[in-house]
């Protein structure tokens, strides 16, 4: 569960998963797309952002033996 400012409601709603609609990885941290029960699409930054000096994920998932 995850909790949202609405600004249809005016406050803080409570949400379960099946209410994000997407998650993207960004430069500037995690992009989560979030959709109220009322139908107002809230966008929310989370995560830390990738410094410089922090290699980037690898898009190769690594197989163990």
């Amino acid at each position: 569960m995850l909790s949202i400012h609405c600004p249809t409601h005016k406050s803080e709603v409570l949400l379960t998963e099946r209410r994000i609609r997407s998650l993207r990885n960004t430069e500037h941290g995690i992009v989560m797309d979030v959709e109220c029960y009322c139908g107002t699409h809230v966008t929310i930054r989370t995560g830390r952002k990738r410094y410089a000096s922090e290699p980037a994920p690898s898009r190769d998932p690594v197989l163990a033996s």
